[in-house]
């Protein structure tokens, strides 16, 4: 078991995260799976000497690096001394001219979808021997193509891709609401599953996360307080949310 670097997390997830394992986190704008995923790579270097590696396919790694100083990381520090690397695999660019064009080398041609994003997490992993790995997110991968049998395959050679490395690895998925339709297939699909919550409770939000699934490990199946301060995410094994 590795230590995730998240205050609570390592408590209502049975001591931690096992090496080689695959962990979908799901929820919906602003529940905290980017800044999660974050502090589990940064963490991951300066507490316990792990390399990390970020597949962005969402966000321009610039704001990445950016929004991580609010919470004092310094991510570029870690990517000058080989033990951070943020890849860009966004599907689309732009020219100088304006215009949207795709990255057809990353999701076009391919007789089983995802093989071109796992041939680049193997060789960025194996570039900075990373040990911890986060994909955000994974829905953009799915929506790429309209057979779910086709999708099912390619998230099949994905996931067992990743568990394949000497890494642990984070699964970013975008969701509304934790509800349980949301994200089916990459639910089954993977070893385990935390859903992060982000609801309104009267007049304000509350942050909540829980462990819904994590083969081969006694966890709690509860739903906990989780709160983003200036020092990062921290969850609350103590208090149970209500939402």
């Amino acid at each position: 078991m590795i230590r995730s670097g998240i205050p609570g997390l390592d408590e209502i997830s049975g001591g931690g995260l096992s090496r080689r394992s695959c962990v979908l986190l799901q929820g919906g704008p602003g529940s905290g799976k980017t800044t999660l995923a974050i502090q589990f790579l940064y963490k991951g270097v300066v507490e316990s000497g792990e390399p990390g590696a970020f597949i962005s396919l969402c966000e321009n790694p610039e704001e990445i690096r950016r929004n991580a100083l609010a919470f004092g990381w310094d991510l570029t520090k870690l990517e000058k001394q080989k033990k951070l690397a943020i890849i860009d695999a966004r599907p689309v660019s732009f020219t100088e001219d304006g215009y949207i064009v795709p990255k057809d080398t990353l999701f076009k041609g391919e007789s089983v979808p995802f093989s071109h994003i796992s041939n680049l997490i193997i060789k960025s992993v194996k570039e900075i021997n990373a040990k911890r790995l986060a994909i955000d997110s994974i829905t953009v991968l799915t929506t790429q193509y309209e057979n779910a049998s086709y999708v099912r395959q390619g998230l099949l050679g994905l996931i067992q891709v990743l568990c394949s490395l000497d890494c642990t690895s984070l699964l970013l998925a975008e969701g509304a609401r934790g509800d349980p339709d949301e994200n089916y297939l990459e639910r089954v699909l993977v070893p385990g599953v935390f859903v992060l919550y982000y609801n309104r409770k009267g007049s304000s939000m509350v942050r909540a996360i829980q462990v819904l699934k994590l083969r081969g490990t006694k966890h709690s199946s509860d739903i906990y307080h989780m709160e983003i301060s200036d020092q990062g995410i921290a969850i609350h094994p103590e208090e149970r949310a209500e939402l």
